[in-house]
């Protein structure tokens, strides 16, 4: 699926730009990275615990993993365009649904988990899976620039959005104004950009057959040593990166931290993602990429260890922490079709992805609840938990083997349009 070919085409352009705006404004970025801003205005206005407050986006977290697996198989079946332009007006109506959260803790965590089914079809895999056809020596970077949505969203969402916004206002408006952005925003521009190789050009045709027709099926995917290592390496960090990421603004408040610098804080975390997404994008092309993820993992071991000893750091800590998020997903679809090909691509994907997930709902819920644990209140125990388990993935990553299906694999057979 290589070209000689110096440019990329139209199409592929038009489809990474839209990518990258779907998961600007998707649920991997509303319904995790950016919730850590709810948690202190939720516990305030209803008195819950921190931890009961958080188990909601564990929810979250748990119906993504039963959720991907069918991702994966509806976007094998019947494309990613349909599903992912099905999903985002029914995603932007659950999140207007939680404005009317009541004072009842089980309605308010039947409304979180409403968000990732409603979201179904707009879960990274969604969207790389409409990227990944259209680029062979360059999807490290093509995934990278898509990616790079996620941290744009993380970045500029807390900075225009929903810190305005809850200052002014309250937590509930700025759910409400970021549900109107997803309708009306990224619902337009995502319909317009998307595209899939097929149709009256026979190149493009080509494209989809080859794209779609070289790899393992998915029996013979999970046979393979390298995935279980992967997701065991991505239930590791599951555990660990979502949870820190939900955490670090109430964690930075208890050490003294103002509306203001928390806030600064999330950009800070927004623009080590943005960074990530595009450099390690770049990066993977040209460097094992399983190495790229031993040392994120090592970095983000770092990040806890900060934020335990010395909060002061936190921007540093955040910047690290964004290094790890930015890197995990770029890696993960870049992997997917190194050693796996794209047969089985979608599901192979969903079920790491769910993985993920399942680690993350464990490690969202259980920090708080370890500081609550503690008779200071401290989250201390949780971080030097969360640093040996990074440095535990960063191991594992750091034994994958090498890829079954390397840069230019079926270029002998069907040439390509793109780059």
């Amino acid at each position: 699926m290589s070209s000689t070919a110096s440019e990329v085409s139209r199409p592929a352009i038009l489809t990474t730009f839209g990518a990258m705006i779907g998961l600007a404004l998707g649920p991997s970025v509303i319904a995790n990275l950016t919730v850590s801003a709810y948690i202190g205005p939720i516990e305030a206005e209803f008195g819950w615990l921190r931890s009961d407050v958080s188990f909601a986006f564990s929810l979250v977290a748990y119906m993504i993993v039963v959720m991907s697996p069918l991702q994966g198989m509806l976007v094998d079946r019947f494309g990613p365009r349909k599903v992912v332009l099905t999903s985002i007006p029914l995603f932007a109506l659950s999140l207007g649904a939680i404005y009317f959260t009541p004072d009842n803790i089980y309605v308010y965590y039947f409304l979180w988990a409403l968000v990732p089914i409603a979201g179904l079809g707009l879960w990274p895999l969604g969207y790389l899976q409409a990227v990944t056809p259209w680029f062979d020596r360059k999807l490290g970077l093509a995934l990278g620039c898509a990616n790079a949505g996620i941290g744009v969203g993380s970045t500029f969402l807390p900075m225009l959005v929903i810190g305005p916004i809850i200052a002014a206002y309250s937590w509930r408006h700025a759910i409400l104004a970021i549900a109107a952005l997803v309708l009306f925003v990224s619902w337009p521009v995502v319909a317009y950009c998307l595209k899939e190789p097929h149709g009256g050009d026979s190149a493009a045709r080509k494209l989809a057959a080859a794209s779609r027709s070289f790899g393992l099926s998915f029996r013979d995917s999970m046979r393979e040593p390298t995935f279980w290592m992967l997701n065991l390496g991505f239930f590791l960090l599951g555990m660990t990166a979502t949870s820190l990421v939900t955490q670090q603004v109430p964690l930075l408040r208890d050490a003294g931290w103002t509306v203001e610098e928390t806030t600064r804080l999330q950009t800070t975390f927004g623009f080590g993602l943005l960074f990530a997404r595009v450099a390690v994008g770049f990066v993977i092309d040209h460097v094992f990429a399983p190495r790229v993820m031993t040392t994120v993992s090592i970095g983000g071991a770092i990040a806890c260890v900060l934020y335990a000893v010395a909060p002061e750091w936190g921007y540093v800590s955040a910047l690290l922490i964004g290094f790890l998020l930015g890197a995990e997903f770029d890696v993960l679809a870049f992997l997917i079709k190194r050693y796996y090909g794209y047969l089985a691509y979608g599901r192979v994907y969903g079920v790491i992805f769910g993985v993920f997930y399942l680690g993350s709902a464990v490690g969202i819920w259980g920090m708080p609840k370890l500081r609550e644990m503690t008779a200071d209140l401290s989250y201390d125990n949780g971080l030097y938990a969360a640093a040996a388990i990074l440095l535990a993935s960063a191991v594992l990553m750091a034994f994958m083997p090498a890829y079954r299906y390397a840069a230019g694999h079926v270029v002998e057979t069907t040439p390509s349009p793109t780059n």
